[in-house]
């Protein structure tokens, strides 16, 4: 599915489900979502006579549904993005390196670029450091809303990282801001499927992997 969760798909999952999402566990998750079935299903609703209201109620009915899979989608890639930490690592610190990984990120949304860098007006060569890290994405083209064109952009940029960054945020800050907003996501020319899991072997395999950093 790869769909961020909005901010009104916050405030749906707080009326339709009781809780917030910051507050819920994949445990609670459950209970929740069962009783939110049960309360908004058809089914309840087949003694009003008004077809509107059993229309409502089919409607209500299928956004649990839809906010049950985005949600569901959020506890994987939280558990996909956990720190994983082996006795090997422990040991030796282990770390990955980039000195430079190309990524071209195609969309058809146009703001993309600019939430990326958070400015109006990109240059080759600026950079945006991912919260949390030392990493970097560097810009390899211009971009400005007067010289943008058509109607999908390829936006290129260069990764680094340290052998001290923790790869597992920089993949969880780039698959925020990609997922349900990009149509391709390509790697040293490689074409990587948008889920946490293939971005981050994709990059680890791009990246150079040190002992004792």
């Amino acid at each position: 599915m790869n769909e961020r969760i909005t901010e009104s798909d916050k405030t749906a999952i707080l009326k339709l489900f009781g809780k917030p999402l910051g507050e819920m566990t994949v445990e609670s998750f459950k209970d929740l979502q069962k009783a939110a079935r049960k309360k908004y299903h058809p089914d309840n609703f087949t003694h009003y006579e008004d077809e509107l209201v059993q229309e409502m109620a089919k409607e209500r009915f299928q956004q649990i549904e839809v906010l049950s899979k985005k949600i569901q989608e959020y506890f994987e890639v939280q558990g996909d993005l956990a720190p994983r930490e082996t006795e090997e690592d422990e040991v030796q610190h282990v770390g990955y390196v980039a000195e430079g990984i190309h990524i071209d990120i195609m969309t058809r949304d146009m703001q993309l670029k600019y939430r990326l860098f958070s400015q109006r007006i990109i240059y080759r060569g600026d950079k945006i450091k991912i919260p949390g890290t030392q990493a970097r994405l560097t810009a390899l083209e211009d971009y400005s809303p007067r010289a943008s064109a058509g109607f999908r952009d390829n936006i290129k940029v260069r990764l680094t990282f340290e052998a001290h960054d923790n790869v597992q945020a920089i993949v969880h800050w780039i698959f925020q801001h990609i997922s349900g907003v990009t149509s391709s996501f390509v790697i040293e020319g490689k074409v990587v499927k948008i889920t946490p899991v293939e971005i981050l072997q994709a990059i680890k395999k791009e990246a150079r992997y040190e002992l004792g950093a």
